[in-house]
């Protein structure tokens, strides 16, 4: 049902969101007395445009292009993995009241207007105040749906018991938020903005420290709840049918099967344990640390790919096998 094309997509789009989301929550936050200039309008009377500071072009425009561009990655995976434009088109020119489409209306959003803010933020279009404010809270709530569909998707396949848990697009949104995070510092290293902004990217690895830590008790709700550990949010099967069997399954593998050493020492430790202690360094130590920043990145960006190979590869297994 679901190959490797669309393990990278649920990744790709996860994480290019998170970035667009930051990147939009960035510039919001950013003073308008430092982003903003007055230019005489077309009828005399002045007019606010957005004119950003060659500071703040680097603050901004790296994360949201490196956003942009994990959007666009994903979209080809799944453009490859459909493997006809003619069906994501009829998708789009006929959306229906499902995730699918749902979830295809806020790719195309969030691709759209980052490329839109973009334009702004480098500064290649004069636009109006009002209408760059609109479309980074637009970007913000598509960002928010295309972080969050990919996991109601796979909750509603009742099919793949091991995906039938609330818990699921809760983590997923964690996982996207702290890959959007950790993109965004990296960028920020290599153009310079990590220097000029180093209060801004302590208090960016803060954040992050916070989502990873809500990653954490997520996670850990999660692999309790298809473990049978507890009921809060448990997939609400029969041990003894057939879907039921698949679950124990599926359960037992993600912990403790072949692949296990991706969930816990690329997720767990890689993804979760190491960049929170190391977001933690970061914010209490004064000074630049861009190798730990790189490598908080590095941790996060490849603990959420595995999480995601190991989520769909050990939730079709067994289904496959059993043929439900």
């Amino acid at each position: 049902m679901f190959g490797s094309l669309i393990v990278c997509y649920l990744f790709l789009g996860g994480a290019g969101a998170g970035a667009c989301l930051v990147s939009a929550a960035l510039s919001l936050l950013s003073p308008a007395s430092l982003t903003v200039q007055r230019m005489p309008g077309r009828t005399g009377s002045p007019c606010r445009i957005v004119r950003l500071p060659e500071a703040y072009r680097r603050l901004l425009a790296p994360g949201l292009a490196a956003g942009l561009t994990a959007l666009g990655a994903g979209m080809v995976c799944l453009l490859a993995d459909v493997g006809r434009i003619d069906r994501v088109a009829s998708l789009l020119l006929n959306p229906s009241l499902s995730y699918v489409a749902a979830g295809a209306w806020a790719l195309a959003a969030c691709f759209l207007l980052a490329c839109f803010l973009l334009v702004a933020w480098v500064g290649l279009a004069r636009l109006s105040v009002a209408v760059v404010r609109v479309a980074e809270v637009l970007l913000a709530l598509a960002s928010v749906v295309t972080m969050a569909y990919t996991g109601l998707l796979l909750q509603s396949m009742p099919s793949v018991p091991l995906w039938s848990t609330p818990w699921l697009p809760v983590l997923f949104v964690f996982s996207s938020l702290s890959c959007g995070c950790a993109m965004v510092l990296a960028v920020g290293q290599f153009s310079g903005a990590a220097l000029m902004f180093g209060g801004v990217f302590r208090r960016l690895a803060a954040v992050d420290a916070v989502v990873v830590a809500c990653e954490i008790l997520v996670a850990a709700a999660y692999v309790a709840a298809v473990s049978g550990l507890t009921a809060l949010g448990a997939p609400a099967f029969s041990g003894s049918s057939g879907t039921g069997q698949a679950l124990a399954v599926s359960s037992q593998v993600l912990v403790g099967g072949p692949d296990a050493w991706l969930f816990w020492v690329v997720f767990a430790a890689g993804g979760l344990a190491f960049p929170l202690a190391a977001d933690l360094a970061i914010v209490r130590v004064a000074k630049p640390l861009p190798m730990m920043a790189l490598a908080v990145a590095a941790g996060v960006l490849a603990g959420g790919l595995a999480l995601r190979y190991c989520l769909v590869e050990v939730g079709m297994q067994p289904v496959l096998q059993m043929g439900l």
